[in-house]
């Protein structure tokens, strides 16, 4: 076949596509059926339709795409938010304004895939690979990048504000000027990496999992911002909720463990206590076992994205606390309160959960490997690592009580 043919083909090819569409009734889904079914019909059928006419708004949200190849594919400005893309390849493709909100690209492929001005915010980008992609202000904020490959990737002005960029590979990627307010990198290999302009806070979790801070933005030519932590009202006295003024001298009073603060009935946490884990495991499980009677009183402590594996929270009244994104490998939480607790995507690998409290709980994400539920207890408010509420075949199954 000779040029002129095959060309006239593709054309023609192009154009009967274009009438299909036409012709196909609309499908009641939360894509355009129409749309989709040119997808399906290849990367060479879906840039010709592109080129003939589709380069208006087009809505693949929710689509289900889990697994396809996708390699080359022109999804400029296209509407994917909420699409199953797991597994996919999207090598080469071009994703320039494309709308990925929450869409699950979990161990996609997209190797010099073109992401720029993509919105990716809350999307599941866990164990893709993109290396070499050019994510130049993508917007990326509270996107899940655990484990993700970007090593070479280009981010110069992308937002990954609250990302997850846990063991995430960064070796030789430009994240200069990247807004990395409250990101997650511990454990991210960021060799050669660039951060010049971008912009750390002390929310920041930085590789070697402590927070960001002037001395580490200056080693990087980062800038560092700081910034006031928020205080929700579940972690004010009633009294300051009521606009009341403080005790005189209550912050800067002197406090050794055994001691009990004036005011700490009044709190829904104990301060001291917080600090202390927060700022090191050792210590903490050194105090608890020499005060072994002594109660711990973190309900609605603030403890997310902290490193605490190890800890021992056994018998701890950690109701409603928020520990979304923590490391608590190997912790003891033996007969602790968990009740209301958030625990999106922490770490509880090997963790002790036997008799503990959960119900309530939020463990979306969260990762249970190997951790002990022996006689822990849920109910259906629980929701557990697969998004699910806990059943009792759940409970059953993992020897825990369910509890109507």
């Amino acid at each position: 076949m000779n040029n002129w043919v095959f060309n006239a083909s593709r054309v023609a090819g192009a154009i009967a596509v274009s009438v299909a569409l036409s012709l196909l009734p609309a499908v009641a889904e939360s894509y355009d059926a129409r749309t989709m079914s040119v997808v399906d019909g290849g990367a060479e059928a879906w840039n010709e339709f592109r080129e003939t006419g589709g380069k208006g708004e087009l809505d693949l949200s929710g689509a289900a795409l889990r697994g396809k190849n996708l390699r080359g594919y022109d999804f400029s400005g296209v509407d994917l938010s909420g699409s199953d893309l797991e597994n996919s390849d999207l090598s080469g493709s071009d994703l320039t304004g494309a709308d990925l909100s929450g869409a699950n690209l979990f161990q996609a492929r997209g190797s010099d895939a073109v992401l720029r001005g993509a919105v990716c915010d809350g999307a599941v980008l866990e164990e893709a690979v993109f290396s070499g992609a050019d994510c130049r202000s993508a917007r990326m904020n509270g996107a899940v990048l655990r484990q993700v490959d970007l090593e070479g990737a280009r981010l110069a002005d992308a937002s990954l504000c609250d990302a997850d960029l846990r063991s995430a590979n960064l070796r030789h990627a430009d994240l200069s000027g990247a807004d990395l307010s409250g990101a997650y990198l511990w454990r991210a290999d960021v060799s050669f990496a660039s951060f010049t302009g971008a912009v750390i806070t002390p929310t920041t979790v930085l590789e070697s999992g402590g927070n960001g801070s002037q001395r580490w933005a200056s080693g990087h030519q980062a800038e560092f911002v700081p910034e006031a932590p928020a205080v929700s009202k579940l972690q004010l006295s009633p009294a300051l909720q009521a606009g009341e003024q403080p005790p005189v001298n209550r912050v800067r009073q002197k406090i050794v463990y055994g001691a009990s603060l004036d005011d700490a009935e009044q709190l829904s946490y104990d301060p001291i206590q917080r600090k202390l884990l927060k700022k090191s495991v050792s210590r903490w499980n050194r105090m608890r076992e020499r005060h072994p009677g002594e109660a711990v009183r973190l309900a609605g402590a603030d403890l997310n994205r902290e490193v605490l594996d190890g800890a021992n929270l056994a018998g701890a009244d950690l109701r409603d606390a928020e520990l979304k994104d923590t490391d608590l490998i190997d912790s003891c939480l033996d007969g602790a309160d968990l009740r209301g607790i958030n625990l999106r995507q922490a770490d509880l690998s090997g963790a002790d959960l036997s008799g503990a409290d959960l119900r309530g709980a939020y463990l979306w994400r969260a990762n249970l490997s190997w951790a002990v539920l022996e006689g822990a207890r849920v109910d259906g408010s629980t929701i557990l690592d697969t998004g699910r509420k806990a059943t009792p075949d759940w409970a059953r199954e993992h020897g825990a009580r369910f509890e109507e």
